[in-house]
């Protein structure tokens, strides 16, 4: 046999066993068309490629909702040693999640443009979230939020203000218990009498539930508002200025005149050695 029809012989062996292993076929019910002659291996693929797409939309749709968090992350990988990391609760009530700088227990943006600041005063006041340490705030107050306690005084309170006809019966032998034995309405009742007849009914301290959620709402209702952090802010700005701690802005001379001097003093030098060059004698 000639070499030339050996070759072509061995050449189409091995392709055609590259395709079809021997002993090996395609199940021909997949070249079925049962719909304007597309085979039924068309609609198998396009199916598992729709459902690869729903759960790739699924998991993106779900990793959006964690947008209003994803600040933690971001200021973990930015702070500083003198950084901390801040939850802000906005008055719509949405969260904020940024890094700020706490010195003199004052903590403020690292933007000098944003004037909020808030005072932190209390290590109660500090949780941890992902091991990370942080603050909570809110636009309301100037100080840090302790949800802890605020949490255990407005449950209390409502349950205080909702059984005072049992309180009164089960006090009234005892007139300095009724005297504070009144609802508690705000913050003025609170300091007014409140502080005290929460201790008369709970002498062993105020006890709090398992499980309960924080209400911004019931919060304020007993504890004082319209404090702002950013009149605060405002404040030390006005007083840093007074004492000119920051400085003043710098004019344009002030900015610019020393590089004018040297561009100038250069483009001299140039000319000059333009001129006169090197070694030349008048």
């Amino acid at each position: 046999m000639e070499p030339e029809i050996m070759a072509a012989l061995v050449a189409e062996d091995i392709a055609q066993t590259a395709v079809v292993p021997q002993g090996m076929g395609i199940n021909p019910i997949f070249d079925w068309s049962p719909i304007l002659g597309v085979p039924l291996w068309l609609f198998i693929t396009c199916g598992f490629l729709f459902i690869l797409a729903a759960v790739f939309v699924y998991w993106i749709a779900r990793i959006r909702k964690l947008n209003s968090v994803r600040g933690w992350k971001d200021s973990m990988e930015h702070a500083e040693p003198t950084d901390v990391q801040v939850w802000i609760i906005t008055r719509t009530l949405s969260l904020i999640i940024d890094c700020m700088k706490i010195e003199d227990s004052v903590i403020s943006y690292k933007d000098l443009t944003k004037i909020g600041m808030w005072h932190h005063n209390t290590r109660e006041s500090v949780i941890r979230v992902g091991g990370n340490p942080a603050v909570v705030v809110s636009e309301d107050f100037d100080q840090t939020r302790d949800f802890i306690s605020e949490i255990v005084l407005t449950d209390n309170s409502d349950v205080f203000n909702a059984n005072q006809d049992i309180l009164k019966k089960e006090h009234e032998a005892n007139k300095d218990a009724s005297a504070v034995i009144k609802t508690i309405n705000n913050y003025d009742d609170y300091e007014d009498h409140g502080r005290k007849a929460l201790q008369l009914v709970n002498p062993d301290g105020l006890p709090m539930r398992s499980y309960n959620i924080f209400s911004n709402t019931r919060f304020l209702k007993y504890f004082p508002h319209g404090c702002s952090h950013m009149l605060f802010g405002a404040d030390l700005t006005l007083d840093a200025k007074l004492i000119d701690i920051r400085g003043k802005e710098k004019g344009f001379w002030e900015k610019y005149a020393f590089p004018m001097i040297a561009i100038v003093v250069v483009l001299i030098a140039i000319i000059a050695a333009w001129m006169v060059p090197l070694g030349a004698h008048p």
